[in-house]
């Protein structure tokens, strides 16, 4: 049996004067009816369950994918020196295998469960590129794959992540890549005329804070323009063939599996797992996260056979395409499915966009490649340093950011293990509690109620000021509440929320900051916040939530209301 991650549970049909009682999660595809949310037992078709919003958010997903994910591959994959043969392969294999497995995944449990390649890989293996060749990586690839495969098969998946504490890790990768965001700042200097302009670009971009004109694309346009007028490219012809299949040559080292093999095992499972599978979840999904991640490693074994680097849930797709925006839950896997219809135009085109690697100015791409991981960057200090473990994420940072080896084992691997002896020393009691309170955080988020709850006002609060905030609360519990804010929220931050209704009545409630995470880096920027209720009576909790439920009921009655009353 899979395991099935966490959910938030739907709402029956109610009444306005009654508790909003939970119950299952939609489940996906089923034989019989499941509770609230789950297909009908009649039979569906394809097309009954294509909707307009659906579309759109598989268009805005694939928008995403060539905008902001391809040049970064172009970028880092051109770092490695190797031929347009190997980087066609590359390219072609991860778009074909995300495209493929997000289909099969789509249509059997009729949920947008996307799959690409991983970003935040192809960024830590471009760090290690000038320390292993590129048959130990492509080696090291292939082991990841294999242990992925196995840690899915025993369920162990989710327990690595618990025992390898997430600070760290991101404190591994930002260590890791700081050297390739500094190279920005030294080709700016040595070649302003096109490395400067492309960094404008994107400075502009960030300025305008326009979701719709994504920073990178302006930082294409502006470097490009300047290439142009420069006269900075090579000429090269256009290689308009299809894509090729090369099977590169392997090593196989406890040294790469150890510095290279583990953190590509963190980084799929860990981000695309617990931010992809997991915001699904919040959605009210019942994730298959083990059969998932079975298709990961499976997917990722298939990368490496080609030259490819391995496979994850899309972190920044499926909030696309698993949101409320994207139309009537049992439709969002359209949005998947259109996505990944577009990934397999991107594989077909990976041999004339491989061509690009040798008609770019060099300065152009190192440039390029170091403006789009600035994102990354940022999310992994944020994520490093936003929490607890902050002095044993600082050792793993600095460690991953000083390039040595002993015993042939790189730094990145080594950052792991001083980070966790250094929280070991001086923060035992918060690892300890890390390590032993993942099981009963489990039973507390199964608890919650998904809900998407407007408050009257929103303020932070400290002493006599209130700063107000702009915050929607996700879901709800006699505990607390999940908080989505565009304004910077910081673990300590205490929080007041006012809700009114329209017969006069009013209540305000104080929560207290817990654990944040920016969602998302690029404009608008999105901070989620998981918020504690400062009473400490259960029955005032209880009270709390019953009366923000009943609240969310008269303000904004639901279809099945509507069709109850």
């Amino acid at each position: 049996m899979a395991t099935v991650l966490a959910f938030r549970p739907r709402t029956l049909r109610q009444n306005a004067d009654s508790a909003t009682p939970p119950t299952r999660p939609y489940a996906g595809r089923q034989s019989r009816i499941r509770g609230s949310g789950a297909v009908p037992s009649r039979r569906r078709t394809l097309l009954n369950d294509f909707t307009a919003p659906a579309a759109w958010a598989g268009l805005t997903t694939f928008i995403w994918y060539a905008v902001g994910m391809l040049p970064v591959q172009i970028a880092v994959i051109g770092q490695f020196g190797l031929d347009r043969a190997q980087v066609s392969s590359w390219m072609f294999i991860i778009w074909a295998t995300g495209a493929v497995a997000s289909t099969v995944l789509s249509l059997v449990y009729r949920q947008p469960l996307a799959t690409t390649s991983s970003l935040s890989a192809l960024i830590f293996l471009g760090t290690v590129s000038g320390r292993f060749g590129f048959d130990d990586i492509a080696g090291a690839g292939l082991m990841a794959g294999v242990f992925i495969v196995v840690l899915a098969l025993l369920g162990f998946g989710r327990r690595l992540l618990v025992w390898l504490p997430m600070p760290l890790a991101m404190a591994m990768l930002a260590g890791s890549i700081l050297a390739d965001v500094i190279h920005v700042i030294s080709t700016s200097v040595a070649d302003a005329a096109v490395a400067g302009t492309t960094v404008a670009g994107y400075v502009v971009g960030r300025a305008l804070r326009n979701p719709r004109i994504p920073p990178l694309s302006l930082a294409l346009i502006g470097g490009g323009v300047a290439v142009v007028l420069m006269h900075s490219a090579t000429e090269a012809p256009v290689d308009w063939a299809l894509p090729s299949l090369v099977v590169p040559a392997m090593h196989f080292s406890v040294s790469g599996f150890l510095a290279i093999s583990l953190p590509l095992i963190v980084l799929s499972i860990g981000l695309g797992n617990v931010q992809g599978l997991g915001y699904m979840s919040e959605q009210g999904y019942r994730v298959p996260a083990d059969r998932v991640t079975l298709v990961l490693g499976l997917n990722s074994i298939v990368n490496a056979m080609f030259g490819g680097h391995t496979a994850q849930v899309s972190r920044n797709g499926i909030p696309i395409m698993a949101s409320p925006e994207a139309g009537p839950i049992q439709s969002r896997y359209w949005a998947s499915l259109l996505a990944a219809g577009g990934m397999i135009l991107i594989a077909l085109s990976a041999a004339p966009v491989t061509s690009l690697l040798g008609i770019l100015p060099h300065s152009y791409v190192i440039t390029l490649a170091g403006l789009a991981i600035l994102p990354s960057f940022q999310d992994a200090l944020e994520r490093a340093f936003g929490g607890t473990l902050r002095f044993g994420a600082l050792v793993s940072f600095l460690v991953a950011a000083t390039p040595f080896s002993i015993l042939g084992i790189t730094s990145a691997f080594w950052a792991l293990v001083a980070g966790l002896a250094a929280a070991y020393v001086t923060d035992r009691a918060q690892l300890l509690a890390h390590w032993q309170g993942e099981q009963a955080a489990g039973l507390r988020r199964e608890m919650r109620l998904p809900v998407v709850i407007h408050p009257a006002e929103a303020a932070r609060v400290a002493g006599d000021l209130r700063i107000p905030v702009r915050a929607t609360i996700r879901n709800i519990s006699a505990n607390g509440l999940l908080v989505h804010s565009e304004q910077q929220l910081l673990p300590g931050t205490q929080l007041e929320f006012v809700f009114r209704t329209p017969g006069g009545a009013e209540l305000s409630m104080r929560a207290d900051v817990r654990h944040v995470q920016h969602l998302q880096i690029e404009s608008p920027e999105l901070w989620e916040a998981g918020c504690e209720f400062r009473e400490s009576d259960l029955d005032s909790r209880d009270q709390l939530v019953r009366f923000v439920l009943k609240h969310q009921a008269i303000a904004r009655p639901t279809r099945a209301l509507l069709k109850a009353s």
